[in-house]
């Protein structure tokens, strides 16, 4: 049977929101504008949410997609 490894998220706050980070590296970027929360990945914005909650989802439905 194989063992699973455990996935580590880190949200950091920036200047402009918070970076999304699995180990070293940035996944997702979420910034807000205008009451709604923008999510970008690689400079793409790929969602826009009204609450946070959903935006980190769908930040972490998008890299899971791609990996």
């Amino acid at each position: 049977m194989s063992k699973k490894k455990d996935t580590e998220v880190e949200v950091v706050d920036t200047a402009t929101g918070v970076a999304i980070n699995v180990g070293k590296k940035t996944i997702a970027e979420i910034n807000e504008e205008n009451g709604q929360f923008i999510v970008r990945i690689s400079g793409k914005e790929v969602a826009v949410s009204r609450t946070f909650e959903d935006a980190l989802e769908e930040a972490i439905k998008a890299y899971n997609l791609s990996v």
